[in-house]
């Protein structure tokens, strides 16, 4: 019994021959397949070399056997005579055995002497003729701001790092080493290459996102263009053509011109105006010029005089809304009364913190004219009589309703006069007070008969009204009551 496992274990092969070389393989990479056979090589029979082995046939009439297997099966084999010589250290797998898989491939030596065979350890080659299939919507998707309306911008490459990030669909099935090449250019089947992405064992299960670069896009010019992209595999297999993406692209940055406003109530040219404050009295318009550079989804400020002042106005609503006006309220004229103001907008971009800021429009408000004159109930034919006040009684005051009237403002009424001595007497009716009323016609104060007794008779009075709009800065004076006084 024991001499017939000795006998067996004489005959097993010895595994001490080396590796072969399979001609026509790909050299290895982290993750690929195993001697994977490049694409097109097994339209001929698989060559496979290998090295001498120690005690070859050295004379003539010795014999080594030289046996090739392929999937456990013989395939091919050779007869050396000696001395063995290295060029016919060869035999090949037909190519009538060279199907799609992964097939198990070693040699083996019948040495000359009888002794026991002697193989080589086996090894895999992948054999792939399957090429990538494409997702059935192959095109590559553009971010949402692009597609549609298929319009590539500058602004969008402003906002977006100077470039455009795409998915590209998944397609079947990704391998390390996958090389996902795209292509740029004026028809949809360009060939003008654009880039090059190469899978690796770390990513190809990962999403593919395609990085086009601003530079390429200005480079490869404005108009239309097609941007389509194929796949191959590390064997060299090539999917079919994606379907290409049409892009209207104007991607040469536009200047940002931010020109002046205008204020359409008001008068002059192109960066100054005057306005008439009876032209506003129900407001202004302040219009954005049609050739300032705002991009969609941008913010947009109007800002009415300087900001902090009194009077001063923002606003970011259009009126109408879509429009390139702004309102600004009619409570919002009065306190710039003679004075010049600045009008600007601002343009804010998403993301950004700093505004894009236009040129100032210098916007002139005229004095207000037709300011009334204050009304005395004491006051007859141009005479302010005594006699007509009792003792201990007063003459009252009015005005009528102006123009901008509101609750904000500030009035002072003084009247003016010389005493018996012909020395200046000023009696103050109201100081700095606040506009009781919005009304046609308000009571704002009155003076009593023994403080008109110390003006001389027969002499003349001014009763002085001054209002301020602009929260006390400045004074506008109304027209005088000018009476004479009589006993």
């Amino acid at each position: 019994m024991s001499s017939s496992r000795d006998q067996q274990r004489f005959n097993e092969p010895k595994v001490d021959l080396s590796p072969p070389d399979i001609i026509g393989v790909l050299d290895p990479a982290p993750g690929g397949e195993e001697n994977l056979l490049r694409k097109d090589a097994w339209l001929l029979p698989l060559r496979v070399e290998f090295d001498l082995w120690s005690d070859a046939a050295q004379e003539p009439g010795m014999t080594d056997t030289v046996r090739l297997f392929w999937r456990g099966a013989k395939v091919d084999e050779k007869f050396l005579q000696g001395p063995v010589q290295e060029a016919d250290l060869w035999l090949r797998v037909p190519v009538t055995e060279l199907d799609e898989g992964v097939h198990s491939l070693y040699y083996q030596v019948l040495p000359w002497n009888g002794s026991v065979p002697r193989e080589c350890v086996p090894v895999n080659v992948t054999i792939d003729k399957t090429p990538p299939i494409l997702a059935a919507d192959s095109e590559l998707v553009f971010p949402s701001e692009v597609l549609p309306p298929n319009k590539l911008t500058a602004h969008y490459l402003e906002l977006n790092n100077d470039e455009v990030r795409v998915d590209l669909p998944a397609y079947t099935t990704p391998r390390p080493w996958d090389r996902i090449t795209w292509y740029w250019g004026t028809t949809p089947g360009t060939q003008d290459q654009a880039g090059v992405i190469e899978l690796d064992d770390r990513n190809f299960s990962d999403p593919v996102v395609v990085t086009i670069p601003g530079d390429l896009i200005r480079d490869r010019g404005e108009g239309w263009r097609y941007v389509w992209y194929q796949v191959q595999d590390r064997a060299g297999n090539l999917s079919l053509r994606s379907e290409p993406v049409e892009l209207d692209v104007s991607a040469t940055p536009i200047p940002r011109s931010l020109p002046p406003s205008k204020v359409k109530e008001a008068s002059g040219g192109a960066s100054s105006g005057v306005l008439r404050p009876l032209d506003a009295v129900n407001g202004a318009t302040v219009s954005i010029p049609p050739d300032a550079v705002i991009y969609e989804g941008e913010g947009v400020f109007v800002q009415w005089a300087e900001p902090g002042t009194v009077g001063a106005f923002r606003t970011d609503v259009a009126n109408p809304v879509g429009s390139r006006d702004y309102k600004i309220p009619n409570d919002k004229i009065a306190q710039h009364l003679g004075k010049t103001i600045p009008v600007n907008y601002e343009v804010f971009e998403p993301g950004v913190v700093e505004p894009h800021r236009s040129n100032t429009y210098s916007l002139r408000v005229e004095q207000l004219s037709g300011l009334p004159t204050v009304q005395c109930d004491k006051v007859s034919g141009g005479k302010l009589s005594l006699a007509s006040i009792a003792n201990g009684g007063y003459a009252a005051f009015t005005l009528q309703r102006w123009s901008f009237m509101a609750l904000d403002q500030f009035l002072t009424i003084e009247v003016r006069g010389v005493d018996s001595a012909n020395q200046a007497v000023r009696i103050p009716v109201l100081t700095e007070a606040p506009v009781p009323e919005v009304a046609q016609t308000i009571d704002v104060g009155r003076i009593a008969k023994s403080d008109l007794q110390r003006f001389k008779v027969g002499s003349g009075l001014e009763v002085r009204v001054s209002v301020s709009f602009d929260a006390k800065q400045t004074w506008k004076s109304f027209p005088m009551l000018t009476p004479t006084l009589i006993a």
